[in-house]
């Protein structure tokens, strides 16, 4: 759970700071996302009798003065949500609970969603780069 408050806090922090409109929505949607998934795990620890971290949103600053480029910023949400998505899968790997691998599953999808609405912004803007291919073995062979 504290890797959603730290993706809930980069998402404010990048929102307040992004110059493109596209991206700053991404963001925004992606906090909201955050905060309901940060939600639904803190109820299921209530449930239990478990204390849940406390959100650190408050940390923020009021700057609007962004360190960053928008396609830093968007490649960092991006790969985040790459590795959430991976989170969740372990998590459901190692879960002996029913109840909990189901609601990862539908975290992950939901997560899933949006990671593939942020390749596409990064396509859209010319930000995605050509991941190394492996060789065409049948074409080089027939050289």
């Amino acid at each position: 759970m504290v890797k959603i408050i730290v993706k809930v806090v980069l998402e404010v922090g990048f929102g307040q700071v992004c110059q493109n409109e596209d991206v700053k929505k991404y963001f925004k949607r992606g906090k909201k996302l955050c905060e309901k998934q940060f939600n639904i795990l803190s109820q299921i620890l209530t449930n239990a009798g478990l204390a849940s971290p406390a959100s650190w949103v408050s940390e923020v600053t009021k700057s609007t003065v962004s360190p960053f480029s928008d396609k830093l910023m968007l490649n960092h949400i991006v790969i985040l949500i790459s590795a959430a998505i991976g989170y969740y899968g372990a998590a459901i790997s190692v879960s002996q609970r029913r109840d909990l691998t189901l609601e990862y599953a539908r975290l992950m999808a939901e997560v899933g969603l949006y990671a593939e609405d942020g390749a596409e912004l990064l396509i859209k803007h010319g930000w995605l780069e050509e991941p190394p291919l492996a060789e065409d073995r049948e074409k080089l062979a027939s050289k």
